[in-house]
């Protein structure tokens, strides 16, 4: 409990805005644009076929009902790069980009909120059963080892790259991310799209 409550006090001293949000759909968009036309093998988080709304509307639309803090658009993006960083055939891409994103909200909201809703509201949201969205759950709960903690140093790490995502994005023409590489780490695109240098995740992160 301690140590949660230091990690909680370490996130408030870094303000998260709404440039949180714009970066994980820039960092995200350019993630499944890297990914291949075949994604190899199935997973729990493969829809059968591409969703018909995109993944920065979807993250709007999860923005909009989730009602859950800016941190948690952090803490999303670190549970997704553990997750493809710890299985590489978890492939972030245009069919599974949104039942990552709206399962790693969710364990995020859960976490680090202290109102959350239930998991009916949250399927509702995403568009899912509540059955899938509950198997969702545990199989990434699981695949992360259960470890939702965040070191401090490591949020400040992923929120500035997201900052750094959305304010290059005003730069950037529409075009593929700028690095390659099948399953590449959400935190090495998002770095590539604002032109800096991927930085490296404390090790305790994985």
């Amino acid at each position: 409990a301690a140590a949660v409550a230091a990690a909680a006090a370490a996130q408030a001293q870094v303000m998260c805005t709404e440039e949180v949000v714009a970066g994980l759909g820039i960092a995200l968009q350019n993630m499944f644009s890297l990914a291949p036309r075949s994604d190899g093998t199935m997973t729990i988080f493969h829809s059968v076929c591409a969703p018909k709304i995109g993944i920065c509307d979807y993250l709007m639309r999860l923005r909009m009902y989730f009602n859950c803090s800016l941190e948690c658009y952090v803490l999303g993006l670190v549970y997704i790069d553990r997750l493809i960083q710890r299985h590489p055939r978890i492939v972030v891409s245009p069919l599974t980009s949104h039942r990552l994103l709206v399962c790693s909200l969710m364990l995020a909201a859960k976490f680090q909120d202290d109102v959350f809703y239930n998991n009916s509201y949250y399927a509702k949201i995403g568009g899912l059963r509540v059955q899938e969205l509950n198997k969702l759950e545990v199989t990434m709960l699981r695949m992360l080892d259960f470890r939702l903690q965040v070191d401090p140093r490591e949020f400040q790490l992923y929120h500035t790259m997201l900052r750094q995502a959305a304010l290059g994005a005003r730069a950037l023409p529409s075009t593929p991310a700028l690095v390659g590489g099948r399953g590449a780490p959400a935190a090495a695109v998002a770095a590539a799209a604002t032109g800096a240098a991927a930085p490296t995740a404390p090790t305790t992160a994985a």
